[in-house]
């Protein structure tokens, strides 16, 4: 299933559990926003390129980071969680409103194949088909 950490272990022997972001969701993590602020503040100002300016700006980029912004920067993230919520409810709705079906993509299993199968014994065996059937 999942890797076991030691910190999990540890964490779980107090009666507590960690939540990790998914992985690939960095529109979930903050820190995301503030490295991007960051970064953006260094390209800005680097006339230089010399690693000791390079250097000085990405202190001065952290330090830019207030407590303002890193509250603009979890209320986008709390946005950001709310509008996926709300779709994923609406794509619930609408996948319960279908009626399930299967997708054959293979040959059927009857023992009547050949080599000369028409282009309508072809379609047939890619139909979409309501479970029902």
């Amino acid at each position: 299933m999942y890797n076991k950490y030691v910190i999990d272990e540890m964490v779980k022997s107090h009666n507590k559990d960690i939540l990790r972001l998914p992985p690939y969701h960095c529109e979930f993590n903050p820190i995301e926003l503030a490295w991007s602020s960051i970064k953006n503040y260094v390209r800005k100002n680097n006339t230089t390129f010399k690693l000791h300016d390079v250097n000085r700006l990405l202190i001065e980029g952290i330090q830019r980071v207030d407590s303002e912004m890193w509250k603009n920067f979890i209320k986008h993230v709390v946005d950001e969680e709310d509008k996926l919520w709300k779709m994923d409810i609406v794509v619930d709705e609408l996948t319960a409103e279908q009626e399930p079906c299967v997708l054959n993509l293979g040959p059927d299993d009857s023992d009547s194949e050949s080599d000369s199968d028409s282009q309508s014994d072809l379609d047939s065996d890619n139909d979409i088909r309501p479970l029902s059937d």
